[in-house]
């Protein structure tokens, strides 16, 4: 039986992308954002959880990377790569939010998946 009678719509939107082992939650919070389709949002309750796993995890990383690239010389594109990276994740998650509605907190979680997935690769290729 179809989800929305009178279509042929079957589901109630993309599957949910299964975690990997060892996941810490960030990576199943990048891909079930960035993965969707960028002209039909996730459902509200996907998108509401990955924005909570994804602002906790910028907060935290954020602060990581500053301090790691702050040990790099201050004419190393890295630092300064990294630490505009950290700047501005920590602006989306203190200075914006999701907005009103589905299509805005969609928005406003891909903009958080980025930086998300961009402090990410920077601790990764700084950590020694």
């Amino acid at each position: 039986m179809p989800v929305w009678p009178g279509t042929a719509v079957t589901t109630a939107g993309p599957p949910t992308p299964p975690r990997a082992e060892g996941d810490d939650g960030i990576e199943w919070a990048i891909r079930a954002i960035l993965d969707a389709p960028s002209h039909i949002s996730p459902p509200m309750g996907r998108v509401s959880s990955s924005t909570v796993v994804l602002r906790a995890y910028i907060k935290k990383t954020a602060q990581e990377v500053r301090e790691t690239a702050s040990a790099l010389p201050v004419d190393d594109p890295r630092r300064a790569a990294a630490e505009s990276s950290a700047a501005e994740g920590l602006h989306r998650v203190n200075e914006l939010g999701p907005g009103s509605g589905l299509r805005s907190a969609f928005d406003y979680a891909r903009g958080l998946a980025l930086s998300a997935k961009a402090l990410r690769d920077h601790r990764a290729e700084l950590t020694p």
